[in-house]
């Protein structure tokens, strides 16, 4: 793993602080290929799990693609995550994944801003507004139309004290072999002292703990079977879970014990990439 990155920073943590930041927001609208941007009021709704009301009712932009699928917005919830990794960012910043704008205007120590986003179409939603707001801070803007992961493998090496990347659409415990793998070629591009940021990180780490616990604490016998019907739901954990089942067959562990077992589960998943 490379240096620069603090696996245990969760980015969930809870905090009103971001609401007394002003945020401009994306305007609603038709936008080329099909894509709409859709004001929406919010008066209550749950924050990582927690019941909160709005009054007045919270403003939200939601982005559809143009098969009229939600794509992106910019819920409480998301504001939250942003605002916590912005409050860990400085100097030279690097976005992958320009969502709605949300990150780089809570970055409140930004130097000059690169954001690279595969879609045409999101960048020409975003861009005009960060454009303006990052102006008017007297912030270098650059926004460059590519995948990030080709740009982090393929571009020479920059030098930024901050990347943060934000490219998958879910938070899903299967997605972190991928993303480790995104994390080690931003590695090549952070200047010395720099630090890597990954949108909801420690929130997919814990989905895949609460996993091997569960597989875990079944006695070994019927840990197969319970593997079955976990991956029939969700095949693409198998990735994860059959190497947790083959690193404890026949280990019956007990429950003064899956604490230290957990800490096996997460050192290696925080470790393991696709090509690993």
């Amino acid at each position: 793993m490379i240096d620069g990155f603090d696996p245990t920073f969760d980015d969930t943590a809870w905090t009103l602080d971001w609401l007394s930041l002003p945020l401009a927001q994306v305007e609603p609208g038709e936008y080329p290929g099909g894509y709409r941007v859709v004001r929406q009021e919010i008066g209550q709704m749950h924050i990582f799990g927690r019941p909160y009301r709005f009054d007045p009712p919270f403003d939200v932009r939601a982005l559809f693609d143009p098969g009229g699928v939600l794509w992106m917005s910019d819920t409480p919830q998301e504001r939250i995550m942003m605002f916590n990794n912005a409050g860990q960012s400085h100097g030279r910043v690097l976005v992958g994944g320009a969502g709605l704008g949300l990150y780089p205007q809570y970055v409140a120590d930004a130097g000059a801003i690169t954001v690279v986003e595969q879609s045409p179409v999101v960048a020409e939603i975003v861009e005009p507004v960060l454009g303006a707001v990052m102006d008017r801070r007297g912030i270098a803007l650059e926004f460059i139309v590519a995948d990030v992961g080709d740009y982090l493998r393929e571009a020479e090496p920059g030098r930024f004290d901050t990347i943060f990347l934000d490219t998958w659409d879910r938070l899903d415990a299967a997605q972190l072999p991928a993303i480790n793998g995104l994390r080690e070629a931003a590695g090549r591009h952070l200047a010395p002292g720099g630090r890597v940021l990954l949108w909801g990180y420690r929130w997919m780490v814990r989905l895949f703990e609460e996993a091997c616990a569960a597989l875990l604490m079944m006695p070994p016998d019927e840990r197969m079977d319970w593997l079955t019907e976990a991956l029939s739901r969700s095949p693409r954990a198998g990735m994860l879970l059959n190497p947790v089942a083959a690193a404890f067959a026949g280990r019956d562990v007990r429950r003064w014990e899956l604490d230290a077992a957990i800490a096996e589960c997460r050192a290696w998943v925080v470790e393991i990439t696709e090509e690993n």
